[in-house]
């Protein structure tokens, strides 16, 4: 076959579909080996109005470094060059003749928040430890997790944990050129009642996920040994059974508010085996998001501060590291001490789509810090790149609806306790709100996609003074807690002895208390 030679001017991701309709990569290329574009959680719906569904050709990229030589057959090729959110989507139609062709692709650079002080990560990332140098580099990312351990996954090659599993704060097992890092260890434990990342240590007992071990011992039991030896805790999402249980007896230091359930294709609109939502009043995929941002909403208003993080889990999930990401504002150069300490301050915004900051009243405070109650100046920022909107990868069906073409208004809102108070459909939103009696105020944007949900959502600005009353936010989550207790007596075969049962259910009795 002739060969189709593309030059990136640096690194990038790319695919390329040729005119026989399939997609074609280097032999030797760094791709995403182990994601699928029919993953499990697509058959975990539990209505047909869920209507979740993922568009294929996301595991036909490959990383590029400047240069590839694709061989492919003649006639018309689609091209699509990527470099995240900062970079310019490039697309090309290029007819490769028996001799080959050549053409340039370079995603141009229109934003850079790191020279703005706000860094990007990703906190889930299931890909080879052996590739980030080439995954941080190509989609942008000055921080990524690298999942090191899962349950009944054996270790990952190239892992940084000692052999006794002894570990502490997250720190980087490899950085390039100076401010790009790839931390690890990362432990992920995934059971019954979710999944939780544990940054920074390697747990060589991890439980298993057989039935004896689906329940306990419980998450808590390894979040607490984790965060005693330095650990970063990430609440991995919020729809998960354990989710209140681990927010009422130690809150994570952060909770994936965009998470692995957003992925560039489509959306996986169920809650896996979380706690269904009620699918009535949250229909369909708009319904799960929405379903997913209010939970977030209902800790804020207990007065628990739980920062916005995000992860892709790339290597499980059909998206690429950073899609979902969290930017951190932090001093630069960067480190990893500095990304974790600026997020647990809350001083983040995730997103999946436009690039969004807020600030509140004189002093311009971001999200993570206080302002006083009072009338404020209120200002949200969304920015999307110029001259083309999101698509999808080279020659999908949403390519000729949205590849190329000027994107829709970015819908801006801005939230005070879970409700929408003020609302744009331009870029910028600029009002002011009366914060009296409010307990925060956070900005969020949605970017028009057919196939996937584009949002963006800052961490709140917290408001000091009285707070709304929190009754029916306590009775939700003391619902939620019942429930679990209820099954677990009602259920002997969770637990592999009675020890293990009382021990969860005194963790369940702890949360309940916290609720009441």
């Amino acid at each position: 076959m002739p060969t189709l030679t593309i030059e990136t001017g640096g690194p990038a991701r790319v695919t390329v579909r040729g005119p026989d309709g399939a997609w074609h990569a280097p032999d030797d290329a760094v791709r995403d080996r182990t994601a699928s574009d029919r993953p499990g959680v697509l058959g975990m719906d539990l209505d047909p109005t869920d209507g979740s569904a993922i568009e294929p050709g996301y595991t036909a990229h490959f990383l590029v470094d400047g240069a590839a030589e694709v061989p492919v057959p003649r006639g018309a090729c689609h091209v699509v060059v990527e470099r995240g959110p900062e970079h310019r989507r490039v697309e090309r139609v290029v007819d490769v003749g028996t001799t080959g062709a050549r053409v340039a692709c370079a995603p141009g650079r229109w934003a850079d928040l790191a020279a703005e002080g706000w860094w990007s990560g990703d906190l889930h990332v299931h890909r080879p430890l052996a590739d980030a140098a080439t995954v941080l580099r190509a989609e942008d990312l000055h921080l990524g997790a690298f999942v090191t351990r899962w349950n009944e996954q054996a270790p990952a090659a190239g892992g940084a944990g000692s052999a006794d599993g002894s570990g502490g704060a997250p720190r980087a097992a490899l950085t390039v050129d100076g401010d790009r890092h790839a931390v690890a260890p990362v432990t992920e434990d995934e059971r019954g009642g979710g999944a939780v990342l544990l940054h920074g240590v390697d747990v060589p007992d991890l439980p298993g996920t057989g039935a004896d071990d689906w329940w306990s011992p419980p998450a808590r039991t390894l979040v607490d040994a984790a965060r005693a030896a330095g650990a970063f805790v990430d609440a991995e999402k919020l729809t998960w059974w354990d989710a209140p249980v681990l927010v009422a007896t130690g809150a994570p230091d952060a909770v994936g508010v965009l998470n692995n359930h957003f992925v560039p294709g489509g959306m996986l609109a169920n809650e896996a085996w979380g706690r269904p939502r009620d699918r009535a009043a949250h229909p369909g995929p708009e319904g799960a998001a929405r379903y997913q941002l209010g939970l977030w909403y209902r800790y804020l208003g207990l007065g628990v501060r739980l920062p916005a993080s995000a992860g892709s889990a790339s290597g499980v999930l059909p998206a690429p590291p950073g899609y979902d990401r969290v930017y951190v504002q932090a001093p630069g150069p960067l480190t990893v001490d500095g990304f974790y300490a600026g997020l647990r301050a809350g001083r983040s915004v995730v997103t999946n789509g436009p690039l969004l900051a807020l600030d509140v009243g004189d002093g311009h405070a971001g999200p993570g810090a206080t302002v006083p109650a009072g009338r404020h100046r209120v200002r949200a920022v969304a920015r999307t790149a110029p001259g083309g909107a999101p698509g999808g990868p080279a020659g999908s069906s949403a390519h000729g609806s949205t590849g190329g073409a000027a994107p829709g208004p970015v819908r801006v809102e801005l939230v005070v306790d879970g409700r929408v108070v003020a609302a744009s459909d331009g870029p910028v939103l600029d009002t002011v709100l009366d914060l009296r009696g409010a307990g925060w105020v956070a900005a969020r944007a949605r970017q028009p996609d057919p196939r996937t949900i584009r949002l963006a959502h800052t961490s709140p600005v917290h408001v000091d003074g009285p707070r709304p009353d929190a009754a029916e936010h306590r009775a939700f989550f003391a619902r939620w807690v019942a429930d679990l207790t209820a099954a677990a007596r009602a259920e002997p075969a969770r637990f592999p002895t009675a020890t293990r049962r009382d021990e969860v259910l005194d963790l369940y009795d702890r949360a309940a208390r916290f609720y009441r």
